[in-house]
């Protein structure tokens, strides 16, 4: 393997060097590293050859170095290596230096004789600099490293741009200003299929796009790939960096999978220690109060508990870290708050030493509208709504408050609004009618009212025309705006409806019996 001067100069010999010039012979290949004598040497080295001068060998601000230069092009050496001049090299020289192509390279000390032994060996045997490198990554890069964590350094470590990618050849970490999706090109296409491999793709002026998969159990899919560009110019080789991403891509499946699991036993945790709580109050044990207080909760004062759920319909599945991206929104609205997962969602509380009034109540539902909706904007959780319970005191009332904000969220998703959050009524009109969804008679009687509709319209466009026209006081100008139609299509819809159930929608009676059963028949009723 021809080793290039460019990436030899990373060697750890040659720590702070300067390029004077010559710039443009970085490229040449090195095929053998010699000490040199007097200038006069240079004209019987062999080709390809990195001649290292000691201090007194060569001088370079006086004018053998111009001599040292031609003879240097006649070997067509691969460049000169010697100690930093104490004073300026004249301009000439440089240019010499720049018209030939011959690197002149400059360090602060030189011990010419570990120079040349360093450097030849890792001429001689690229591979031992490849080890090098690779033991470099594997000590830098810890099973706790993220992917910012990961591509930062073994950026650093590889002299390369580095990102990582996802399954569209998008970086989603790491260096944004390589053209990663126009490198990859229609490779981008077969990245999510089964069983990946890692693969070298061709780009311009003789550069590699190097990737290495990332899987993570127990998908056979790569859903992620680390990504380096490299080139003939440029410090590391593509053997190098094709392993160093193989040990990030292992050290990253590492993280994620440790993260996870954390993730997964800390939200075990939580529910079983809010299930105690429930089932002891309102006395709980001595060691349930202990755990409380590590995670933060309050078990006194005045509790108001928040119940969150996808209301998108026919949704079931929860992403895994949907607690994390819930609670990173709630802190950007500014609630820092510790979520419990529930079958039919999640639920927090907040407490405060006295009642809270209206004013408080108010600001928790806009701040948790703001997070839902902020995470809603994401893609990753759907629709979400939120129910908001009365505030009750004592261990026993964040039970009451539960359940209250689970009757209130059953609401907010009726409404099939995003963002939709409810408040439990204190008077007692929403709860009744909390009562009155929930009796199961009361669904299923929904469900056969409303089966004309379904039969005539299977993908529910006029079930949710009706639900968003009595929801909006028969306005059809707000119907229409809501559900983004003409006017004169919400008039149609109005008229089929009224045909497959054949009721009267100008009848206070048929107005409102439509309107619980449009309710009722949204719901999905979850037993905690």
């Amino acid at each position: 393997m021809t080793i290039r001067l460019r990436r030899l100069l990373t060697s750890e010999v040659l720590h702070g060097h300067t390029v004077l010039a010559g710039a443009s012979g970085l490229s040449n290949a090195v095929r053998t590293v010699v000490a040199g004598t007097l200038p006069r040497d240079l004209a019987d080295v062999a080709p390809a050859s990195l001649v290292v001068f000691a201090g007194d060998g060569l001088r370079l601000e006086e004018l053998d170095a111009d001599l040292a230069i031609r003879f240097g092009v006649g070997a067509r050496i691969a460049g000169i290596l010697t100690r930093r001049p104490s004073a300026a090299v004249a301009l000439s020289t440089l240019r010499l230096a720049d018209k030939h192509a011959v690197p002149l390279i400059v360090v602060d000390s030189l011990d010419p004789t570990t120079a040349v032994t360093v450097l030849e060996s890792e001429v001689r045997a690229p591979e031992v600099a490849g080890a090098h490198l690779v033991g470099s990554v594997v000590r830098a890069i810890g099973p706790h490293s993220d992917a910012a964590d990961i591509v930062r350094t073994l950026g650093g470590i590889l002299h390369l741009p580095v990102a990582l990618l996802d399954g569209e050849g998008r970086p989603v970490e790491g260096d944004a200003t390589v053209d990663w999706p126009g490198l990859i090109g229609a490779t981008r296409m077969r990245l999510d299929a089964d069983h990946p491999a890692p693969r070298n793709l061709g780009a311009r002026d003789d550069n590699e796009v190097l990737l290495h998969p990332v899987v993570l159990p127990p998908s056979s899919r790569a859903g992620l790939w680390f990504a380096t560009l490299v080139g003939p110019d440029m410090a590391t080789a593509p053997e190098s960096a094709r392993d160093c991403l193989a040990i990030a891509a292992l050290a990253f499946t590492a993280h994620v999978a440790g993260r996870s699991l954390a993730r997964a036993q800390e939200g075990r945790e939580r529910t079983l220690l809010l299930t105690e709580i429930l089932e002891t109050a309102p006395v709980p044990a001595r060691d349930t109060v202990e755990r409380a207080a590590v995670l933060g909760w309050r078990l006194s004062g005045w509790h108001t508990v928040v119940h969150l759920a996808v209301s998108t319909r026919g949704s079931g599945v929860r992403p895994v870290g949907a607690i994390g991206l819930l609670e990173a929104a709630l802190t950007r609205a500014g609630r820092t708050v510790t979520l419990v997962d529930r079958p039919d969602g999640w639920m927090f509380w907040v407490t405060d030493d006295a009642p809270p009034d209206a004013a408080a109540v108010g600001e928790l539902a806009r701040s948790v509208r703001t997070a839902i909706l902020d995470v809603a904007s994401q893609g990753q959780l759907g629709s979400l709504c939120a129910g908001i319970g009365l505030a009750h005191s004592g261990t026993a009332g964040i039970g009451a408050s539960l359940e209250e904000s689970r009757r209130a969220c059953m609401i907010a998703r009726a409404r099939e609004v995003d963002g939709a959050v409810e408040l439990t009524d204190p008077g007692g009109l929403r709860r009744l009618l909390d009562a009155w969804y929930a009796y199961a008679p009361t669904q299923e009687l929904a469900v056969e009212v409303l089966a004309p509709l379904r039969a005539v319209d299977p993908t529910g466009q006029l079930g949710r025309t009706l639900a968003c026209y009595l929801d909006h006081e028969s306005s059809l100008a707000t119907t229409a705006a809501v559900l983004g139609i003409h006017r004169n299509t919400v008039l149609h819809r109005l008229s089929r409806i009224r045909t497959a159930l054949g009721i009267d929608l100008s009848d206070p009676n048929d107005r409102l019996a439509a309107h619980l059963a449009t309710r009722a028949g949204q719901l999905e009723i979850k037993e905690p």
